[in-house]
């Protein structure tokens, strides 16, 4: 062997040993950093699935809790029904005893179609009730049930009984469906009508639907997810079918705690953890990567093999080896750089991740070659564009409920429970004083001039669910005190209390009532002394000798002066109805009054006065007695009657009362306007508005008043309320 074989030996031992140790210290970083980066990328990409599926399961809650709140609302309006779209449970017998409950048919069946139309995932609408009824989207169900089932009862149902027992919008575990033979799970939500339960509306979503429409979600085009609940049931897996079973049959879902693998990450589930671990499965290793969804008391798990990932890896260290013992002096060089090809796609990815998980969702990662890298990037490109697509529809959404909040010239606000605010308009800041910033720092009880106002609006709103107009004085950032009406409802989410509603100032419309009032009281005051100063003197000249054209002038100044005092004694009334507090008033004794007052011309004209009372006392003011005094004097004044007959009675829990006459009658073209104001009979001196009045005074106890008969004399028929 000749000295250049020996140096080029001893140069290649040489350069062998440091080159073969570095390359395998730069190959084995590589495969570590590589691997680190791509679990951290499946983390990610987990992550942003689970919030797009809390977002997507969140928004089925919303909706099908919207509708119940439609059907709450329009509850007991219809008019018609469709038998077709209608079972009886059990046995599809006995509609013509739920004729009043099916006719709710005709605006629950719109709301079906339209959220059929919306919510493409849905497969079924139905709204079961407590009695039996069963209303369904789809008639050709109704058909199946009648022709093959002939004996399903909804009540029976696990959709049923789950949201009736825990009283609140649940989804329920798997179950054969009786349409369809398939796994479905239902959202469901229990229907209050006036605080009592009259049954539960519910939505199908077929498993298939879950698995193919929903949980769409791969990596590489590999793994598969499954839903789970925090008590370890799989709710959704992708080798879930009903194997021939029947609706009536039960279904049992897998557990993880039972499962050799999963078993070891039951624990995290079940505390709502996020994270990823490897597990054995089926002889192989898996990634795991688990996330909460809230909306299902549960978490994504998806279950992705390992060698998904290190595969791609393993063979690049392989080539890289090659390279190394077949060419020394490069081995560096092409070790760096293909552990750098490796690693720059992952690196996209994992920066891409991140912006996506910061809300940039126009983020795209260049797509260079067509290995596995450059599919994974498109499957994480084509991923990103329908969170964008979901993103900008609820964008629009928000942007529409947005424009309305702040552009409001009314306050509206979002509060806790314990006075806290979480969002405010910019009307606040106008009324309150404050910027947005300081009121959001602020507990609402300081707005109140008397923090007992807030502890009886809290009492209020805990009581009724809700206040429409509750008047409370507030106070501005400079001390000023104002009126203001608050209309609130109580929203309950996730065992929190919130408020949200709409403060409106009234200051200006309070100060200028009381002004009015006072302006009113005041004209009232110094038109009557005056006209009482002027009867006087007029009834002096009256009694003077004076010739009998000068006579008859006083006595028609005195007449219209007369009037002109009684119509200021009318508005006084009115402007006492609703004054007053309603009271026990003894109806016996009220009647006597309004009698006596008018005994003299009752006796001047012969008129018999019958009263027949059988009820002591109902519910009202001081005013009844003009009510009955003002219906009486028409009578004796217009009616040219020989008898009034006053009757009063209990029925049905109010008190009615009649006054009749036997006199001519009311015109028709007079009746059909009798309490309107100004309404009065040809020829008549009286303002034209005193039945106006009454009926305003018997409206103002709650009451009612018609005009029963007017042409075989006239009958006025008058309810109360009773003590």
């Amino acid at each position: 062997m000749n000295f250049r074989t020996k140096l080029l030996i001893i140069l290649l031992a040489i350069s062998l040993i440091p080159l073969t140790t570095i390359s395998f210290i730069l190959v084995g970083g590589s495969y570590t950093e590589i691997k680190s980066k791509a679990e951290e990328g499946l983390m990610n990409f987990v992550e942003a699935k689970a919030n797009y599926y809390e977002d997507k399961l969140h928004h089925l809650r919303v909706s099908i809790d919207g509708m119940a709140e439609h059907i709450k609302t329009m509850w007991g309006k219809g008019t018609y029904y469709n038998e077709s779209y209608i079972w009886i449970s059990p046995n599809g017998t006995g509609y013509e005893k739920f004729k009043d409950d099916m006719k709710n048919f005709e605006f629950i069946q719109p709301e079906f179609e339209t959220k059929l139309y919306t919510e493409k995932e849905v497969n079924l609408i139905f709204l079961g009730l407590e009695n039996g009824v069963c209303f369904l989207s789809d008639p050709r169900v109704v058909e199946k049930m009648r022709r093959e089932i002939k004996h399903f009862d909804h009540r029976e149902r696990i959709w049923y009984q789950l949201a009736k027992v825990k009283n609140e919008t649940v989804w329920s575990p798997l179950y054969i469906d009786v349409n369809t033979g398939e796994l479905v799970t239902t959202i469901s939500t229990p229907i209050y009508i006036n605080g009592e339960f009259v049954g539960v509306l519910g939505a199908d979503i077929l498993l298939e639907t879950l698995k193919n429409d929903i949980l769409d979600i791969k990596f590489a085009n590999q793994g598969y997810p499954l839903l789970v609940g925090r008590d370890g049931k799989i709710f959704v897996h992708p080798q879930y079918t009903a194997a021939g079973k029947k609706w009536n049959e039960s279904f049992e879902e897998e557990n993880i705690f039972n499962m050799s693998g999963l078993a070891k990450i039951g624990e995290e589930v079940k505390n709502g953890s996020i994270g990823l671990e490897v597990i054995g499965l089926n002889k192989e290793k898996y990634y795991a990567c688990y996330y909460p969804i809230n909306e299902i008391n549960g978490s994504l798990l998806f279950l992705l093999p390992e060698k998904a990932v290190t595969a791609g890896i393993n063979k690049a260290v392989r080539d890289t080896m090659v390279i190394i013992f077949a060419i020394f002096i490069g081995v560096v060089f092409v070790a760096y750089l293909f552990s750098t090809t490796l690693t720059e796609p992952v690196q996209k990815l994992q920066k891409a991740t991140r912006e996506i998980a910061e809300g940039n969702l126009d983020y795209i990662v260049e797509v260079k070659g067509k290995d596995e890298f450059a599919e994974l990037a498109k499957d994480f490109n084509k991923m990103v564009e329908e969170l964008k697509l979901s993103r900008m529809a609820l964008k629009e959404s928000e942007e529409k409920y947005r424009g309305v909040f702040e552009e409001s010239t009314d306050v509206i606000y979002i509060s806790t429970e314990d006075g806290r605010l979480i969002d405010i308009n910019k009307a606040a800041e106008k009324l309150f004083g404050y910027t947005r910033e300081e009121l959001l720092e602020m507990n609402v009880e300081n707005l109140y001039a008397d923090k007992e106002d807030r502890d009886r609006f809290k009492r209020e709103i805990a009581r009724k669910g809700f206040v429409k107009d509750y008047e409370v004085k507030l106070r501005r950032k400079d001390g000023k005190i104002m009126d203001c009406l608050i209309s609130s409802s109580m929203i309950k989410k996730n065992g929190r209390v919130f408020y949200q509603g709409i403060i409106r100032d009234v200051t200006q419309i309070k100060e200028a009532r009381r002004q009015l009032d006072m302006y009113n009281s005041l004209l009232r005051h110094d038109i009557s002394n005056r006209n009482q100063i002027t009867l006087g003197c007029l009834e002096l000249l009256k009694d003077g000798k004076m010739e009998e054209e000068q006579k008859k002038l006083v006595e028609k100044a005195y007449e219209h002066l007369l009037h002109s005092q009684q119509l200021l004694q009318k508005l006084s009334i009115i402007n006492k109805v609703g004054e007053k507090k309603i009271k026990e008033i003894n109806l016996k004794e009220t009647f006597r009054q309004s009698i006596e007052r008018y005994s003299y011309l009752l006796e001047e004209k012969g008129i018999n006065v019958k009263v027949d009372v059988k009820v002591e006392c109902v519910l009202a003011d001081e005013l009844l007695e003009n009510v009955f005094s003002n219906i009486i004097e028409n009578a004796i004044l217009h009616s040219e009657c020989k008898n009034i007959e006053i009757k009063a009675c209990e029925d049905d829990g109010e008190v009615v009362i009649t006054i009749k006459d036997d006199g001519k009658g009311i015109p028709e073209d007079i009746a059909n306007k009798i309490f309107e104001w100004g309404v009065k009979g040809k020829g008549s001196k009286g303002s034209g508005f005193g039945l106006h009045l009454v009926k305003k005074i018997v409206e103002g106890y709650g009451g009612e008043i018609i005009l029963k008969d007017y042409r075989n004399g006239t009958t006025f028929e008058i309810k109360l309320r009773k003590c």
